[in-house]
């Protein structure tokens, strides 16, 4: 995630035009800014500054600063690959499918709302400050993408004695003597060469390496579920055997 820039946008904003059910979207530049002329949350044309880029390769998406304090993901993206790889091209990243302006996967709805569904696993020290009431948000992050501390847990005391390993100055430490991750040619998998005497790895990672809703604050270095209700290994979650379905959510698989 970074600001939309001339030195980070990839897209092709030189006034090109996107057509896609019926819909054509047209990206440009003015006034020192990347902008797209597309199909509101009501259906009507209207043109969105571009806040934010998302992703480098092989495509970059677009976020747009919305009403409520919400950024939104556009669901056309540029495909970044070289153009004899078949990229260099706008593309929808659900081209057989027609989501009406009330979906909540057309790109105004809340499937592709950046604070809802992406940022607390995408930036460090996140407060979404959802406002049930008013229905707004005022997202706030201490850095916009995953840093140490996302891991780590607070690093003041790393930025006055910087270490390594066990001395680092984190709160949190993944250091250890307990042998390694290793390949073996019987399972093809890795395992471990020796048990891990705490789940303080799966702990850190699994906050968002899994399926699973959240329920209380976050605390580095506390156990997973103090904060977090995992999803069981069910239909449409996980593959019939366990493993894992999609994305990154690999936890319960792990498990």
């Amino acid at each position: 995630m970074q600001d939309a820039t001339d030195a980070n946008v990839l897209g092709d904003f030189a006034d090109a035009t996107f057509t896609h059910k019926g819909v054509t979207s047209r990206f440009f530049e003015r006034d020192g800014r990347y902008w797209v002329e597309t199909d509101d949350a009501e259906g009507a044309t209207r043109e969105y500054p571009i806040t934010y880029t998302f992703g480098v390769e092989p495509l970059q998406q677009y976020l747009i600063g919305a009403e409520g304090g919400r950024y939104q993901a556009l669901t056309i993206a540029w495909d970044t690959r070289p153009q004899s790889d078949g990229g260099q091209r706008w593309l929808h990243l659900y081209p057989d499918e027609t989501f009406s302006v009330n979906d909540p996967l057309h790109w105004t709805g809340a499937l592709n709302n950046w604070n809802f569904m992406c940022a607390e696993c995408h930036s460090t020290q996140l407060d979404k400050n959802y406002d049930i009431e008013n229905d707004r948000y005022q997202t706030r992050f201490a850095e916009i993408n995953v840093s140490c501390e996302a891991c780590h847990g607070p690093g003041s005391r790393h930025v006055g004695a910087p270490g390594r390993g066990a001395d680092s100055g984190f709160p949190i430490s993944f250091s250890t003597s307990q042998g390694e991750w290793a390949f073996t040619d019987d399972t093809g998998i890795a395992q471990r060469t020796e048990t891990l005497a705490d789940t303080a790895m799966l702990d850190a990672c699994g906050g968002c390496h899994s399926r699973r809703s959240q329920f209380a604050e976050e605390t580095a270095g506390a156990p997973l579920l103090d904060s977090f209700r995992v999803a069981l290994l069910e239909e449409n979650l996980y593959q019939a055997d366990g493993q894992i379905l999609d994305e990154v959510y690999v936890y319960g698989s792990f498990l």
